[in-house]
């Protein structure tokens, strides 16, 4: 392991979650701590319930729940669905996998609709799936695929089976205030987020939207669940059912207050103005898109296939241990050869050309073609573009 260079006082995370956390939010978790029962967490979690819907555009509660996104994805297939049901999963990367293992595990009879990772499942193969298995109750599908930089067009999906029993469940942990989403008007019946992403917080919290459809789905149908139940989530709302980390509820009320500050039309804005200009930096220093057709790639994080030559599990590896970098790699197949820049959250345009600039200097320095300056500029002259639009 080479040393960190000598001009660095502080390390960068460039990862598509867990994100860098303000400072405002981060000293908000130190904060002494309060009864779960009191006066005092009635009113935090009045503030946060109340604030929370927006963001899902929905009228229905958001729950919070404390856990891993993970965890949510199993709250929600624990209380929708058992061994009597027959689902749809969209599969087309990493998370997706996880929604079928889930599945698996609860005993859910289910329908893969599989393509492959870097593309977008296509809205014709769910729609002529539905119409071999008409029995389907419920659709499983991950709205921005991390694993792959991909999104799934999940308002397509939700307006599919509108007017219908089934249930359309999404994953938009990483989606959730980065990428547009109306959960009411697109008849989204369960949405997902974590903390850990575009809520610029440490991990550990989950918030789970359920529409009235699936609340008298899990109702009727009752599952074996007791700390994964809606049931008690709405019992309790807007306390938790049980004792949460009130520190994570500390910040979320500050990281709260930052997202409103900033307004989501100018938070989307600004991370497709990131992804592009992300992507452009990266392409000149002769890496390649995963995702092919820019209208299915997601603000979240840039996945770009390596160079000749390049592994992306040592330029990972230089990064953090030369520079303080902290990137993603690939995950199954694709382990070496992808490389993944995450700019979500509290990432801005200063964050990232300080990660193009490490990644440049460890090509530069590794016998590659790479003359100093290219990603740089090319990352730069994309920002330039799209602030004169």
């Amino acid at each position: 392991m080479r040393s960190r260079s000598s001009f660095l006082v502080k390390t960068r995370l460039a990862t598509p979650g867990p994100t860098e956390v303000p400072d405002e939010i981060r000293l908000a978790g130190a904060r002494p701590i309060i009864h779960h029962r009191s006066p005092s967490m009635e009113r935090l979690m009045e503030r946060i319930a109340r604030r929370l819907p927006p963001l899902f555009r929905t009228e229905r509660d958001v729950f919070v729940s404390l856990t891993s996104g993970t965890g949510a994805m199993e709250a929600a297939v624990a209380n929708l669905f058992g061994p009597e049901d027959h689902v749809l999963i969209v599969t087309n990367g990493y998370f997706g996998e996880r929604f079928e293992q889930i599945a698996q595990a609860y005993g859910v009879k289910s329908l893969p609709i599989r393509s492959d990772w870097g593309t977008s499942v296509d809205i014709d193969a769910v729609r002529d799936a539905y119409a071999a298995h008409p029995d389907i109750t419920g659709v499983l599908v991950v709205h921005s695929e991390t694993s792959t930089g991909a999104l799934n067009d999940v308002e397509a999906i939700g307006r599919l089976f509108a007017g219908t029993d089934v249930v359309v469940v999404v994953d938009a942990i990483s989606s959730l205030i980065t990428h547009r989403l109306e959960m009411d008007e697109w008849g989204l019946d369960v949405v997902l987020a974590a903390s850990h992403k575009a809520f610029m917080m440490p991990p550990g919290l989950a918030f789970i939207a359920i529409s009235e459809k699936a609340q008298k789905k899990s109702m009727r149908s009752p599952r074996p669940a007791y700390y994964w139940s809606f049931e008690r989530l709405k019992k309790f709302h807007p306390l938790p059912p049980s004792s949460p980390a009130v520190s994570l509820l500390f910040s979320l009320d500050v990281a709260l207050d930052h997202i409103e500050g900033e307004g989501l039309p100018r938070i989307q804005q600004r991370a497709a103005d990131l992804a592009e200009a992300t992507l452009a930096g990266l392409l000149a220093l002769g890496f390649r898109p995963l995702v092919i057709h820019p209208h299915y790639r997601n603000n979240v994080v840039t996945s770009v296939l390596a160079p000749e030559g390049v592994d992306t599990n040592d330029l990972q590896s230089t990064l953090e241990d030369e520079w303080g970098v902290t990137v993603t790699g690939g995950q199954a197949h694709l382990k070496g050869s992808l490389l993944r820049v995450g700019h979500v959250g509290a990432a801005d345009f200063l964050d990232v050309v300080s990660i193009m600039a490490a990644i440049e200097l460890v090509l530069a320095s590794d016998a590659t073609s790479v003359s100093l300056g290219t990603g740089v500029a090319a990352y730069l002259k994309a920002v330039r573009q799209r602030e004169t639009r």
